[in-house]
């Protein structure tokens, strides 16, 4: 079986007699990469995780060995984690945003002050744009050179 390019959600396996063991997996790859939230970035699985919990593996140990960098999901019922690779991630913890790039996940960087928007927003929405591409100019998701 093969797997998407961009996410590796798993194709649905073809003349399988079970259609639906391969779509429930592709399913719960989706369900796990939309939209990612986590509730921390650590090393070690939590004690007791609940169904769905999301983290970024930092330096993978006991149950996370080998897995650095991956985003890990718990699956309650058998009771397992699940690793991904995963772009962008916002982490609950301290409510920012990271990128995973060519230095691992590192948090998006970001102007340390955005300037204060100025100006009638219901007629010139052209000048409070514009204003708005100027505060955002230097932000960057990654820090490679290409």
């Amino acid at each position: 079986m093969s797997n998407t390019p961009n996410n590796a959600i798993p194709y649905a396996a073809e003349g399988t007699l079970d259609p639906a063991a391969s779509l429930n997996q592709a399913l719960d790859t989706i369900d796990a990469l939309l939209q990612i939230e986590v509730l921390g970035i650590q090393n070690d699985p939590p004690s007791s995780p609940s169904d769905g919990d999301r983290y970024i593996v930092a330096a993978g140990s006991n149950e996370w060995a080998s897995q650095n960098g991956q985003l890990t999901r718990y699956v309650a019922d058998p009771g397992y984690w699940q690793f991904f690779p995963a772009k962008v991630a916002l982490n609950q913890a301290d409510g920012l945003l990271y990128i995973n790039g060519s230095s691992g996940w590192q948090v998006a960087n970001r102007p340390a002050t955005l300037p204060q928007i100025t100006g009638d927003t219901s007629t010139d929405l052209a000048g409070v744009v514009g204003q708005m591409l100027g505060a955002l100019d230097g932000v960057y998701w990654d820090s490679r050179v290409t």
